[in-house]
């Protein structure tokens, strides 16, 4: 099966959107995705969701997908040199509208020179513009084209723009070309149209493992407690708990438990702080110290508006026991409305005792504001020997500018070829390097060995 970070992403993607659906994550679930990869939160985050506040995330996430502007393209730059102020392209996105009820967006990552694409992902929605689909292809390099990878269903609730009924997620497998189900999720109402139980299956490895959370609800309509269970050989065992504390309708407490099958015990807890016109300002993640019998704070959450109460920062503290505390501020600059313009991303530094610049993320929108064309996909490169000692022939057609990159994406080497002309780096030690021939009217990529 190719790419399966991808698929794990969108599975990450998949929870998200059910907690800004729901108002709430489902504990069973959340209890096991806790623990996965930064890259991939890397890549929900940069989708617009949060993972750690969903408030602050759906925030962003409306934000960043709003058509009062349609989108066309965002660029991310890093590596900023404080004294010449030169940077480093990072990614970028492209967002084509193949009808009203359909979005395409195609990532790009920036390598070796030139713009690889990665993947592309479709999403498709009703009439009332809920999402109903997400369907997820790779880029394969070597073939120069994309392949299905994974699959979203999603059935809204009744007339509801938020609530959903179920979703189903899935793997596309390349070998039985057939599409295998890797989640799915329902969900039962009240009806007052509550949220009253989910039930989750997710497919480990082939063995399902199923999650079940029921919700109950104070005198006012809140709700104040979800019990997580696991069904393991058709029987229900209680796996934890979650209970919650509000002020006039919004929680300011979360506390999870955990069970040994006899009593609970207290594992995390959120707190949240709000600001008159309603919005999370602050939250606090703190986990449990079995030895200390109590909470130490481990995450912090500060959230900053503008005077429109549109979030215009927020900053991020990791507490770190025995180390200095890990900063981040993330910046948000509107072109009108709620349409983003520019994101900042800042890490303290506490040598310098300052903010240091590490990206830049542009927002270009269709018929506002000029934009450069579509990254070209890039050829493969024919060389042959492959391995060689040293001189490599490079299947060329017209002159080109040929660079030498080592595994680091340093550049080693830059020379013009003429069509026919061989590449030499025989005064470079044996290894795998990678090459990037620039043509007129096409890029052409490869790797070569030097034995």
């Amino acid at each position: 099966m190719k790419n399966k970070s991808l698929s794990i992403a969108l599975f990450l993607f998949l929870i998200s959107h059910l907690a800004f659906a729901q108002k709430t994550l489902s504990p069973g679930v959340q209890a096991h995705i806790d623990h996965a990869p930064a890259s991939l939160i890397r890549m929900l985050h940069r989708a617009g969701f949060e993972w750690e506040s969903d408030r602050a995330g759906q925030m962003i996430g409306n934000t960043q997908q709003r058509d009062m502007l349609r989108l066309d393209s965002t660029k991310t730059f890093y590596a900023y040199n404080p004294a010449a102020g030169d940077s480093t392209p990072l990614s970028r996105t492209h967002y084509l509208y193949p009808s009203a009820n359909s979005k395409t967006e195609i990532n790009f990552q920036f390598d070796n020179g030139y713009w690889t694409p990665l993947n592309r992902v479709t999403y498709v929605s009703d009439d009332q513009q809920r999402q109903t689909e997400v369907l997820a292809e790779v880029f394969d390099t070597i073939q120069q084209q994309y392949y299905l990878e994974s699959r979203l269903e999603i059935f809204p609730h009744g007339d509801s723009p938020e609530l959903i009924d179920s979703v189903f997620t899935y793997a596309y497998d390349t070998t039985a070309q057939t599409w295998l189900l890797l989640l799915a999720s329902r969900n039962a109402f009240d009806a007052q149209d509550r949220l009253q139980a989910s039930v989750t299956m997710i497919d480990y490895f082939g063995s399902p493992v199923v999650f079940k959370d029921l919700y109950s609800y104070d005198e006012n309509g809140d709700n104040f407690l979800i019990e997580s269970s696991g069904i393991f050989d058709g029987e229900e065992v209680p796996t934890g708990k979650t209970e919650m504390n509000y002020v006039d309708h919004q929680v300011i407490e979360s506390t999870l438990y955990v069970t040994d099958g006899v009593a609970f015990y207290p594992e995390k807890r959120n707190n949240y702080a709000y600001t008159l016109f309603g919005a999370i300002r602050k939250e606090m993640n703190f986990v449990y110290d079995v030895a200390i019998e109590n909470f130490w704070l481990r995450h912090t959450t500060d959230f900053f508006y503008d005077a429109q109460q549109r979030l215009a920062g927020k900053e991020n503290t990791e507490i770190q026991p025995n180390a200095w505390d890990v900063k981040e501020r993330i910046s948000y600059a509107y072109k009108q409305d709620e349409d983003l313009y520019m994101e900042f991303v800042h890490f303290w530094d506490d040598d310098q005792f300052d903010w240091i610049l590490d990206s830049k993320k542009y927002y270009y929108y269709q018929g506002s504001t000029a934009v450069d064309p579509t990254p070209g996909v890039a050829g493969a490169l024919a060389v042959s020997p492959n391995p060689g000692t040293g001189v490599f022939r490079l299947n060329l057609d017209n002159e080109a500018q040929v660079k030498v990159f080592d595994t680091t994406g340093k550049m080693l080497q830059s020379s013009i070829l003429q069509a026919g002309q061989q590449l030499d780096i025989s005064t470079l030690p044996p290894g795998v390097y990678a090459i990037v021939a620039q043509e007129p009217h096409r890029v052409l990529n490869g790797k070569i060995v030097k034995q």
